[in-house]
This record gives C-alpha cells, structure tokens and sequence, in this order.
C-alpha cells in the first residue's frame, strides 16, 4: 500500500503503510498499558459502560451523535462518553475507570477530528480523600482531580518510552529527551481568564471572557507557557459555565465559572475534558434546564424525562460528591510521536485507508444493507397550510418505515401539535447544524415537501424555498411544492 506521509516535529517524511501499521500498534498497546496499570496501583475498578446509549451518551455537542437503528423505534446513540454510567458505578464503588469506543458524527476527517476513537475516563469520589459530604472541599477534590489526570497521562507516556524509545527516536526521529521532561515534572496551568488576558496581549485583541477557546488559542497559550526547548502539557482551567456541560460544579468562590480544566497537548491540542461534578441536586436540576445542550435536546423531540435516571441518582445521594475526565487516546498518541495530523496515528483511520468503509463514493452501496425507511424533509410556509396538512402529517408519523425532518418553524407547530420531527436549519442558516444544504449533499432526503408562503416564481418570494427546491433539483430529490398534491402523496404513503 501507499506510504504514510507524515510531519513529525515539523519535519516531512514518508514511512510504509505497512511498517508504521506495526509501529503504531505497538505503542497504542504500551498507551493502553500504561493506564492500565496506573489505575490499578491507584485501587480503581475497571467497568465496562455501555457504547449504545441515550442521549445521556453525548458530550455538549448533540448534533454529533451517531444514530443507532432499531427494531423497536428507541432514540439510541453510539456514545460519545461513559461518563454518566461511570457515575451509574460510582454507587457501588469509590472510584472507577474504562476505556470506550467513542463515536463523533462529524462532517469530515481532518488533521484534528477523527469519527471514531479511544476514551480513557476515570471517576473517583470525595471518600478517597476521606472527605464526607459534611467536610468535603470542591477546591482540594479539584486539586486531586488534576493530579490524576497528570499520573494517567504521565503513566501512558513512560510505558510508551519503556518499549518504544528507540522506534520513536530512530524511526520517527522524536525528541525523547522531551517526552522524558513530561513524565517527571509538573504539568503548566492557568485559568481560562488568565489565558484570554494572555491572548489578548499576543495578537487576539478581539477574545474575550466567554469566547470558547479554538485550537490555534490552546497552541498559542502552551507556546507562551513553556519554557524554550520545553513541550509540557497545560491545563487550562474554570472555565465559564455557559460554555460547559452541564453538570460541572460551579465555583462557589466564583459564580461565574465551573472547575473544569482542559489538558492542552503541543502539537494535538485538548485532550483531556474534565471537572468536579455537581452533587447538589437543586443546582444541577436548575444547571440541565438553563444549558443550551437542553434547549437543543427538546427542540429536536427529547424530553425532561430523557434525564430523570440520572438526576435521581444524584437526588437520592447514592452517589458520593466525585469528580472525572475522558482522555482522547489519539490526542495523546499525537503528542507522543509529534505529529500534524492525528489521522496518522489513528488505528482506525488507517485500516479504513484499505477498507475505504467512510468513502462516500461507496455511498450507493448502503441500498444493499440499508432498509426501507424514507427521510421527509417537511418545510411549510403559512400556518393556514400547515394546519391543512396536519391530519396527513400525523398520519405519515405514526408509519415506523418514515422519518420526518422539518425547518424551524414547521417543527415547533408540529411539536406543539404531538408530532416529533428532527429539527433542520435552512440553508441561508449558515453555520447552525444539521444544515438542509449539507445533509442534501449527503444525499439524506428522499421527497422534500416545500410548500412556499407565496406563489412559486414571484420576484418577492423568499430565498430560502428558492435555495431549498433549487438544491433538491440538482440532487435529484423528489420535490412536491404544491398543498393538494403534498396531502395526495402523504395519504398515499400511508395507505402503502
């Protein structure tokens, strides 16, 4: 097979397919075993977590979810992190760990995003520092909280060292002298108000209090930190609590933030998402309804009730105040060899490289496997015709074989009136995902039901139906934009 190219420590090279398949797997299973025996020598328990989930799967992205089909209807995902089953098993034991297959449905692979990839994840209660709910401190559990992820991280790198130094020195020409300083100092750290003050005095005048960090921020904050020669990770750390997950604990000596903290790595950037969880039942409940992860849940058809298993856990205190993190294997991998692009150093994305399994060239092959569900994409301008076709829609979403899809303000009436469809942005909604344009390129839609608020062809009709039955002509989706004719083929949907 072709060779690898890769840029190591800035510097370009090429190495077999073949070679660097075996290298890599090797170094992978050292990362693994590292861990591994750090959780061990800290008397953790491995659990493993369920990979088909909820929603309580996601992380603060739920658009990125992967859909899992199923007999049965049930809205399952392919989990993005076992966090809150861990927390599940933090019931039966002071402090837990797993390694999980987590699944990012994003739009493409680049040198930073991969779909699929390994998660190490921990959580640890507030027991192991013999600390009750009557004398816990969140600032001593936030403390030992960073303190583990640093062994975790150090435990990968050393195993790593111990049985592939001189692969990553005379292969990869790696600095190990660098990698070495990791393993024996103290990891950097710095608030997040800190860093944006820091950014701003180096080029990033527009940042400010709020902002979420992008990866050319992080990379600019560990340059700055580090002393010259130096690679050493950074946490960047209580970030606003706008931008977080929801059940971070927030700050009581500053409201405005949570204790969180993110492991910044040289060259792969966040690798590492962690914070003290919130124990206190009234404040996470009023945290889950205010975050926009909610907001997004119930727009798109979820409810309170999606929650409930989880915030009944921390209601009735069977659970002990605690705290964990996820570590992106990869991420690590990535800083490990220094390389660009962490595709290079994904397992899974360089078997894919000879499978081709996500070359959407290979896209009409799914009719061989897939069944026989159709996507409607219902987009109604007047609310005269959308009351007119609801008799039909209700109809055509009750049959098990359809999906139904629907712009902003379609999806609400509909929502209002006891139909569940998947929320879609318009086209001219650029920027806001799942985008009508991106999903039609991905060839989603069967039959697309445009009904315009204004005759078809009037100079001061609106762009949006334009650009939607201009784009689904040129995908060669069927399109029905006329009210007698959309009840005519939903009633006959139905009946066949």
């Amino acid at each position: 097979m072709d060779k690898v190219k890769m840029t190591v420590q800035g510097k370009k090279f090429a190495i077999g397919y073949d070679d660097h398949f075996a290298n890599l797997a090797k170094i992978n299973e050292s990362l693994n075993e590292g861990a591994r025996s750090n959780y061990q020598n800290s008397g953790l328990t491995y659990v493993d977590v369920p990979e088909m989930v909820g929603i309580t799967g996601a992380c603060e992205n739920v658009d990125t979810l992967f859909k899992v089909g199923n007999r049965w209807e049930i809205p399952l995902f392919f989990t993005q992190t076992g966090q809150l089953s861990l927390e599940q098993a933090l019931q039966s034991f002071p402090g837990v760990y797993t390694v999980i297959h987590s699944g990012r449905d994003e739009e493409i692979e680049d040198e930073r995003h991969l779909r699929q990839f390994r998660l190490t994840e921990e959580e640890f209660d507030s027991t192991r520092l013999k600390m009750t709910r009557k004398n816990y401190d969140e600032e001593i559990m936030f403390t030992e909280l960073l303190r583990h992820i640093q062994k975790a991280i150090q435990g990968m790198v050393r195993e790593v060292l111990k049985t592939n130094k001189s692969v990553l020195k005379n292969v990869y020409r790696r600095d190990a002298t660098k990698l070495e300083t990791v393993v024996n100092s103290n990891f950097l750290k710095i608030n997040y108000e800190d860093a944006v003050k820091l950014l701003n005095q180096n080029g990033f005048k527009s940042l400010k209090f709020g902002d979420d960090l992008k990866a050319n921020h992080e990379q600019m904050v560990v340059k700055l930190l580090n002393k010259s020669g130096q690679e050493l990770p950074v946490f960047i750390m209580r970030y606003p609590k706008e931008i977080k997950f929801f059940n971070m604990k927030v700050s009581q000596k500053d409201p405005r933030v949570v204790l969180s903290a993110d492991l910044i790595l040289p060259y792969s950037g966040e690798s590492t998402g962690s914070a003290v969880r919130e124990h206190d039942f009234k404040k996470l409940d009023q945290r889950l309804l205010t975050s926009t992860m909610y907001r997004l849940h119930l727009e798109r058809g979820g409810t309170y009730r999606d929650f409930e298993w989880y915030l009944k856990i921390i209601k009735s205190q069977k659970t002990n105040p605690h705290a964990g993190y996820g570590i992106g294997n990869e991420r690590v991998m990535q800083f490990i060899f220094g390389e660009s692009d962490i595709r290079n150093v994904s397992l899974f994305s360089l078997l894919n490289r000879q499978s081709q399994d996500w070359n959407v060239k290979h896209y009409g092959k799914a009719a061989l496997f897939g069944g026989e569900k159709k996507q409607v994409l219902l987009t109604i301008g007047r609310p005269a015709d959308k009351k007119s076709l609801l008799p039909q829609i209700k109809a055509l979403a009750k049959k098990p074989n359809f999906i139904l899809h629907a712009t902003g303000k379609t999806h609400q009436f509909l929502l209002a009136n006891g139909v569940k469809t998947a929320l879609v942005y318009k086209i001219s909604e650029v920027g806001q995902k799942p985008n009508i344009s991106d999903l039609m390129a991905k060839g989603l839609f069967d039959i697309v039901i445009n009904i315009p608020q204004q005759a078809v062809g009037r100079k001061d009709e609106l762009t949006d139906g334009k650009l939607i039955r201009r784009t689904a002509a040129e995908a060669g989706i069927s399109l029905i934009t006329d009210l007698p004719m959309a009840k005519m083929l939903m009633e006959n949907l139905c009946r066949h």
